[in-house]
């Protein structure tokens, strides 16, 4: 009896000890589990695969969707599929994958062509990889000529009736073609305004200039040229074609600075002397330019241009174009441009009635940009 009372004990007490853990053991199985939070890296972040769209991520780990269409100034245009057109700094690329052809270009100036995917530091078009911080320039597509170029159109007008009539005009034009080896300019500044049907102003510039690089900051300048008529100045016309070197001071994604010059001959044509002068004038001259472009927001940018012109005394000395300017971003398509620019000739020569034009002009231009 004794000894059954003991085994009845142990069962007892061994029910007690395994109760709480047959319960826990239930509960804990028929319970839902918490999710545990999984610890992502950046290898966990791929690019998707895609036929339609480029994909780039971003240093943050974000994705962004959307199309290529260049690189310059280690600054990518990526036009987003939901945020519109993009600029981002090329350091802030990790991983980037194009969906068809681009045209890249390389610090010792030359260019594959391919499907590109840049990752982990390392560039691959067509499966062939190269150095990542070898890359220059990209542009989107093939190797054709319209990827080259860039143009944009800023218009000003003024037009006034009643007790005055006036007509003002302003025009502000350029057009760049870009490749990896070479680089051509061409610009365009023009006024002219009528009051009461007197001509009060009337001048045209233009400039172009075609550069080949020799390193990524080094450039010949085999010609430029430029084209002025003002005949308030007493030109019938001005023109200037010289040759010379350029370099790149700064050259970042924001900031631009460049400076070149050269030798140039300077064949001026006046738009009226007196009986006993010669209408005409032409020398050797020396011409020396800086642009200077910076990004100050993403929506502004402020761009100035200094342009000297050493000449002979009798085409005007010494002379020179000034313009500096803030562009606003209204639109991606449409911009606020203002422009102050100052002109400047050191001699003047006397027109037909002795009198002599003044040595300073200034204007200042309001106008609807649109880029092309």
């Amino acid at each position: 009896m004794k000894s059954q009372r003991n085994k009845m004990t142990v069962a007892l007490t061994a029910a007690g000890l395994y109760m709480p853990l047959l319960v826990s053991c239930s509960v804990y199985a028929t319970s839902p589990q918490k999710p545990q939070p999984v610890q992502l890296t950046p290898n966990h972040l791929t690019i998707p695969v895609d036929s339609q769209f480029d994909w780039i991520q971003l240093t943050s780990l974000e994705l962004l969707k959307g199309e290529i269409k260049n690189l310059y100034d280690d600054k990518l245009e990526f036009e987003s599929d939901e945020l519109d057109t993009l600029f981002i700094d090329w350091e802030d690329i990790k991983a980037l994958q194009s969906h068809s052809l681009v045209s890249v270009g390389f610090t010792d100036l030359t260019t594959k062509t391919g499907q590109l995917i840049v990752e982990d530091g390392k560039t691959l078009i067509d499966g062939e990889e190269f150095d990542r911080n070898r890359i220059m320039t990209i542009i989107a597509g093939g190797q054709t000529e319209a990827n080259y170029w860039s143009s944009k159109i800023s218009l000003g007008a003024n037009l006034r009736s009643g007790n005055t009539d006036q007509v003002d005009y302003s025009a502000i034009a350029n057009a760049h073609r870009r490749t990896t080896e070479s680089r051509y300019n061409l610009d365009y500044i023009g006024n002219y305004s009528k009051t009461d049907g007197d001509n009060t102003i009337n001048n045209h510039r233009i400039n172009t200039n075609f550069d080949w690089y020799l390193s990524k900051q080094f450039y010949l300048r085999p010609v430029f040229a430029e084209i002025y008529i003002d005949p308030f100045l007493n030109y019938e016309y001005r023109a200037t074609v010289g040759f010379g070197i350029g370099y790149d001071i700064i050259d970042t994604s924001k900031t631009n600075w460049s400076i070149s010059g050269g030798p140039a001959y300077t064949y001026t044509k006046f738009d009226n002397v007196a009986q006993d002068q010669v209408d005409d004038d032409s020398s050797a001259a020396f011409v020396i330019d800086t642009v200077y472009d910076v990004e100050i927001t993403s929506d502004i940018d402020f761009n100035a241009l200094y342009r000297i012109n050493y000449g002979s005394d009798a085409s005007g000395g010494y002379t020179h174009h000034a313009l500096a300017g803030f562009s606003i971003e209204l639109t991606d398509m449409f911009d606020l441009d203002l422009s102050l620019v100052w002109d400047h000739i050191n001699k003047p020569q006397p027109n037909s009635d002795n009198s002599f034009p003044k040595q300073d002009d200034y204007q200042f231009i309001i106008g609807f940009g649109i880029d092309i």
